[in-house]
C-alpha cells in the first residue's frame, strides 16, 4: 500500500496499524489500498487517494454504499482510534451521504496534520495496557485528545496540554476514588473515568455514577443519576462529538449527542436512550 511520504502519511499508517490491532485483522490479500490517480467512483471530483491521503482497508469486506459491514463495538473503537489523532483523520462510515465503511482519509489542514504526526513520531504508543480502554497514559507534559479528555471529565478546561492544574485535579480524583494519587492516568484510573465513575463534584466517597435500571428509557426532559452516567459515559467514550455538561439533564444537547451515537452504531438514531442504546454503552 502507498501512502504519502511525510506527515500524512505517518498518521494513516498509524490509523491502520490500531484498526489492525484493534478492530480487525487486516486481511493479507490485495485489498488494502492507498494511492490511486483517479476520481471518487462515480463522479469526476478528484479523489484523496490521488494525494495518497487516503486508505481502504479490507475493501472487500466493507464494499462502498454497505451500511453496517462493522459491529458497534468496533465502530466505537474506530472512533476511539479517530479521536488520538485529534479528528484529523475522517471515517466513510461517518458520511451523511453514500456510505464507505472501508474508507479513511486525511481531513485537515497540513499544520495540524503535523502536528499529530510529530506527537506520534515521538513515541508511537504501545498496545494499550489492560483496562485502559484504547486509551494512552497521560502525565505531566503530555498533549493531546486524551488529555482533552482527562481535563473534560473533570470539569477543568480542555485545552490538550496536561500542566500542573491538570495534575492537581487528577490527584484529588484518584484520592477519591482510592487510588494511588501519583497524577497519572494509567489503566487503572482510565478504568474508573471509562466507566464513569466519580468526576466533578462527586465527593469523597468513591461510589460514581449511577447506572440505569434494567429497562429503562432515558430522553428528553428525564432527569437524574442515570442521566449523568450517561452524559459522563458519552464524553469519556466519544470526545470527538460529545462535549456535554453532566448535570443530570436530558436536554436537547443529550439528545442531539445520542441521535449521533446511534446514527454511528447503526441503531434507530431517535435520540432516546432505550434499553438498546443503553446496553451499547454498557450502561
Amino acid at each position: 500500500m502507498v501512502v504519502a511520504d511525510g506527515p500524512a502519511g505517518d498518521v494513516l499508517v498509524w490509523v491502520l496499524a490500531q484498526f489492525d490491532r484493534r478492530v480487525e485483522d487486516l486481511d493479507a490479500g490485495a485489498d488494502d489500498w492507498g494511492y490511486a490517480n483517479r476520481p471518487i467512483r462515480g463522479s469526476t471530483t478528484t479523489s484523496n487517494h490521488a494525494s495518497a491521503t487516503a486508505v481502504d482497508a479490507n475493501a472487500t469486506r466493507h464494499p462502498l454504499g454497505a451500511v453496517g459491514t462493522f459491529t458497534g463495538a468496533q465502530v466505537a473503537e474506530i472512533h476511539r482510534i479517530l479521536s488520538q489523532v485529534d479528528g484529523v483523520v475522517r471515517w466513510g462510515g461517518d458520511y451523511t451521504g453514500r456510505r464507505d465503511e472501508m474508507h479513511f482519509e486525511i481531513y485537515a489542514p497540513y499544520a495540524r496534520v503535523a502536528a499529530v504526526a510529530a506527537r506520534l513520531n515521538g513515541g508511537t504508543p504501545a498496545p494499550p495496557a489492560p483496562g485502559s480502554g484504547g486509551h494512552a497514559t497521560v502525565k505531566r507534559g503530555s498533549t493531546g485528545a486524551d488529555v482533552a479528555l482527562v481535563q473534560r471529565y473533570l470539569g477543568l478546561k480542555a485545552d490538550g496540554i496536561f500542566g500542573a492544574d491538570t495534575e492537581g485535579a487528577v490527584k484529588r480524583y484518584q484520592s477519591a476514588q482510592h487510588l494511588t494519587a501519583d497524577g497519572i492516568v494509567g489503566p487503572a484510573t482510565w478504568a474508573r473515568i471509562t466507566a464513569g465513575l466519580g468526576g466533578p463534584g462527586a465527593g469523597t466517597g468513591g461510589g460514581g455514577s449511577t447506572p440505569a435500571p434494567t429497562g429503562t428509557t432515558l430522553k428528553r426532559g428525564a432527569q437524574g443519576p442515570a442521566v449523568t452516567a450517561l452524559q459522563r459515559r458519552l464524553n469519556a467514550w466519544y470526545p470527538a462529538y460529545s462535549h456535554l455538561t453532566a448535570d443530570g439533564v436530558y436536554g436537547a444537547g443529550t439528545e442531539s449527542v445520542v441521535r449521533e451515537f446511534q446514527r454511528r452504531a447503526g441503531l434507530v438514531a431517535d435520540g432516546i436512550a432505550g434499553p438498546r442504546t443503553l446496553a451499547a454503552l454498557k450502561l
